[in-house]
């Protein structure tokens, strides 16, 4: 029975809060110090519980999956703690224990509730009704505990700190009503369901702290004044965060949908209506909730994650903001994969919008091993990154994707997945082998017996997708890529950027890293790793680290060849040749990243020489002094432009000059467009590639591509630079031929020769050509597919070429033509008629470098060990 409220002759300010009768078996005395609660053993117990179940949750979340299987066994553990403090508070007490405010007697219950809340959330780990917490909702779940723990000693806190202590718990309140209102569908299956072993009494975790903590706020705020304003305070800002949140979804999605509607009024139609979106979208916390809306935001508890198609889908995360937004504001739909290449485009996550076979929801990355060496006097490097994945279910196998970020230029040259145990190299085939293989055996023939493919794509923008299947539940799969990459050049210092990787969290993953690097370089620096060469080589052991590279100075180029079938490969220094050029048209590709003096200076410029100065918006306009302000003001609004090419009246006598930015769709996602149809058709006219200056070193995945494929030549500069050019009626040639291949990146030219043509002077051996290594081939490979590929790109009839399948097997390096794959069986390769090159070179490997010895060596190989023979057996027969 409650006791009379306090007397209203009593101040407010010096009352203290109402007790209820002391309990059964429990005395009622106050909190006289720090320590003097530990004094009964009923809280010992909750805080000894306590502990151990945090610290248990804690451990879990740190090195476990978030989904793995053993969840539900850990949960058991939960469990059984939070029932069996449950019935001690109940059997000393019972629920008036709810409605009660001396300290000691609410301490008990509140850490009763609190050891049920983390076992709620363990429970959710197996059964994801909340789906994987936003980082910083995870954060303030664990404060709402510490809060309610904390309010055992409230009487002992400063005024400051108590008003700290009510303020923090009136917005635990709200966290609490808002996880018990997005329970509320499961309220009614829940209560029937509390007769079985009583797991749904989780559902109503939440509610019961809302109600605990909402009522001790109102009895606090009634009857001590000093609390009410850290109160309303605490209830204020987080209503207020969440106003201000909405106000800017709302205005986004309502932006979103004006750009969508204002499309179908454009007078041009070159760009999709998806690519008009983004141009509205500026990458930020807020339109990155609203882009993965639905695809990685889960917005009802029936959206829970459940695999998908999607490597995103594979866990989901809760955002309590983002389902508020989506019920109040829902995002517009959006037609096909639109809502993929909005997020590709806006914030350059590739990796997530890759389809998949398979679920690989509970991978993780163990392992990483990266084997670096590096040949500056070749301006080259080969990179061997070994991963171990992980599956953390109990049941069930599933499919790993990774997506590999690689240096300009860079290609992938091996591939090897370890089946039973043993390592097995990929063979290179054209990509449409490699995909149908791949698919076959993991889409369909995996359903009824697991197989062991695993295949390494080509992709636009410096990228390869890495697919593994399967990885057995519990067990770990080991894989291996091996990448060739160009060092890049900035004056007389050369750069190694170690490639890096999406995929499967590798957050926990240790890293074996060994660098070796040839000769001796000189002003040697290392970025993100620590350590020292010794003997030319570094070996770290230590966490996973993404970002690391290696500076030093260039040393003279090498003129050692690597030979290989009558052909040697030979790097010398890039020197640009100019040629006369005259500009009758100047094309500005203007973006966020211009300024207007920019514009000003090229308009000056355009109008001393009498050039035609043209920008698009919504079709091409001539720039005029009436017409520059409105158009720069408007122009410099876009995060990124997407210049129509194929709008280009004159491609002989234009220039079209860009200042580029990271993100930008890429041809594939342009591809089957009308914008894309109609570049297409230009391309392939083309004659020459069109003259292109870029005013900084970022070019968007869309100029970088069509760079590489020869539709633009690219030259980079600064405007004074641009200026002197044009007042000399000047432009860079491009050198790029059939047998010789440019490196801009890198300062240096890769040229093929016939043997003959590189033979060395008489009576010089030819075994100093095996200091050269293959890499240079390789590289030469890649850089002359891509030039070949060229305008044929847009029409797809690259793709059955059979000299440029020829051309990559050569080199053996994955392009858009071909791909490596791993298969378990000779008979599954010939099933789908990949077959291995013996004329070209095979997988990369640190263990061999340098020259294939040509025909003639190899019979002088064969004479040399006849003639040991004859000298070893020449005595024994004489006998």
């Amino acid at each position: 029975m409650i006791t009379n409220p306090v007397p209203d002759h009593v101040a407010e300010d010096h009352v203290q809060l109402p007790l209820l009768s002391p309990a059964p078996r429990t005395e009622n005395k106050a909190i006289t110090n720090w320590w003097s609660v530990f004094s009964e053993s009923i809280f010992q117990y909750g805080v000894a519980l306590l502990v151990l179940s945090g610290g248990l949750f804690t451990a879990c979340e740190c090195w476990m999956s978030a989904s793995s299987d053993d969840n539900a066994l850990w949960f058991i553990v939960h469990y059984i703690m939070a029932t069996i403090y449950g019935i001690i508070v109940l059997s000393h007490g019972g629920f008036a224990y709810l409605l009660r405010n001396n300290r000691r007697q609410q301490a008990s219950i509140w850490l009763s509730l609190v050891l049920w809340y983390i076992s709620a959330f363990a429970l959710n780990r197996h059964m994801a009704i909340f789906e994987q917490s936003a980082p910083w909702l995870s954060w303030i779940i664990a404060g709402s505990g510490a809060l309610m723990v904390l309010h055992t000693w409230a009487d002992k806190l400063p005024t400051w700190g108590q008003q700290l202590l009510y303020a923090g718990l009136a917005g635990t309140f709200f966290l609490f009503a808002y996880q018990a209102l997005y329970l509320g569908p499961f309220y009614a299956i829940s209560i029937p369901a509390l007769l079985v072993l009583g797991i749904s009494f989780h559902t109503f975790v939440p509610a019961l702290l809302a109600f605990v903590v909402g009522r001790q706020l109102w009895v606090a705020a009634r009857q001590r004044t000093y609390l009410r304003g850290a109160v309303a305070a605490g209830l204020l800002i987080p209503l207020s965060l969440l106003l201000l949140f909405l106000v800017n979804w709302y205005r986004t999605v309502d932006r979103l949908d004006q750009v969508r509607m204002d499309a179908v009024l454009s007078h041009t139609r070159d760009l999709p209506d998806w690519v008009l979106m983004a141009q509205q979208l500026h990458p930020g916390p807020l339109t990155d909730r609203i882009l993965k809306d639905g695809i990685v935001y889960g917005t009802s508890p029936w959206s829970r994650s459940l695999g998908g198609q999607m490597s995103m889908n594979d866990v989901r995360i809760h955002d309590p903001l983002v389902v508020i937004a989506h019920s109040l504001f829902p995002v517009p739909a959006f037609a096909g994969n639109e809502q993929g290449k909005l997020l590709r485009t806006v914030s350059q996550q590739h990796y997530g919008t890759e389809s998949k076979l398979w679920s690989g929801r509970n991978l993780t990355t163990s392992q990483v091993a990266t084997q670096v060496r590096i040949w500056p006097q070749y301006r080259l490097s080969y990179t061997e990154k070994t991963i171990w994945v992980q599956n953390g279910a109990q049941w069930g196998s599933q499919e790993a994707l990774y997506t590999f970020h690689l240096p300009e230029g860079a290609a992938v040259s091996a591939l090897s997945l370890w089946v039973n145990g043993r390592e097995e190299p990929a063979r290179l085939t054209t990509q449409a082998k490699a995909d149908s293989a791949y698919n076959q055996i993991v889409g369909t023939e995996s359903r009824i017996k697991e197989r062991d493919p695993s295949v390494v794509t080509w992709q636009e923008g410096n990228r390869v997708t890495v697919r593994v299947f399967p990885v057995p539940a519990k067990l770990e799969r080991q894989v291996k890529i091996g990448i060739t990459s160009p060092l890049r050049l900035d004056g007389e210092t050369l750069t190694y950027q170690n490639p890096w990787f999406d995929g499967p969290a590798a957050r926990q993953a240790n890293e074996t890293l060994k660098l070796t690097i040839d000769g001796d370089p000189a002003a040697l620096e290392l970025h993100g790793i620590s350590g020292s060469l010794t003997n030319h080589e570094l070996v770290q052991h230590d966490q996973y680290q993404p970002n690391w590279s290696v500076q030093m100075n260039a040393p003279p180029l090498s003129s050692e060849p690597f030979r290989l079938d009558g052909k040697a490969y030979q790097v010398s220094q890039y020197v640009p040749a100019m040629k006369a050029f005259e500009p009758t048209d100047i094309y500005l590709d203007i973006n966020e990243t211009w300024t207007e003096a920019d514009v000003h200076k090229l308009a000056a410029l355009a109008e001393k020489g009498h050039v035609k100065l043209w920008v698009f918006r919504d079709g091409l306009d001539a720039v005029t002094p009436a017409n520059r302000q409105p158009l720069v003001e408007a122009l410099t609004k876009q995060p990124f432009s997407l210049f129509p090419i194929h709008r280009i009246a004159a491609p002989e006598t234009a220039l079209l000059i860009t200042k580029g930015t990271p993100n930008g769709p890429t041809l594939t996602d342009l591809d089957s467009s009308l914008f894309a149809n109609r570049l297409a058709d230009k391309a392939t006219h083309l004659t020459a590639p069109i003259r292109t200056y870029s005013l900084n070193n970022e070019l968007p995945p869309y100029l970088k591509t069509l760079t590489e494929l020869r539709v633009l030549h690219t030259v980079t500069g600064d405007l004074n630079q641009l200026e002197q050019l044009l007042t000399n009626h000047r432009f860079e040639a491009d050198v790029a031929a059939d047998d010789q291949v440019m490196l801009a990146g890198s300062g240096m030219i890769i040229r093929q020769t016939s043997t003959d043509s590189t033979a060395t002077a008489a009576g010089q051996s030819r075994q100093r050509a095996s200091l050269a290594p293959d890499h240079l081939l390789r590289l030469f490979t890649y850089n002359q597919l891509m030039q070949r590929v060229g305008r044929n790109y847009f029409d797809k009839t690259y793709r059955n070429d059979e000299r440029l399948a020829a051309i990559a097997q050569t080199g053996h390096v994955v392009s858009p033509v071909s791909s490596l794959v791993v298969l378990e069986t000779q008979k599954e390769y010939d099933r789908f008629g990949i077959r291995g090159d013996q004329k070209g070179l095979d997988n990369a490997t640190l263990h061999q470098d340098g020259a294939v010895p040509e025909p003639h060596e190899w019979a002088l190989m064969l004479l040399a060990a006849m003639l040991v023979g004859w000298f070893y057996l020449r005595p024994r027969l004489l006998v």
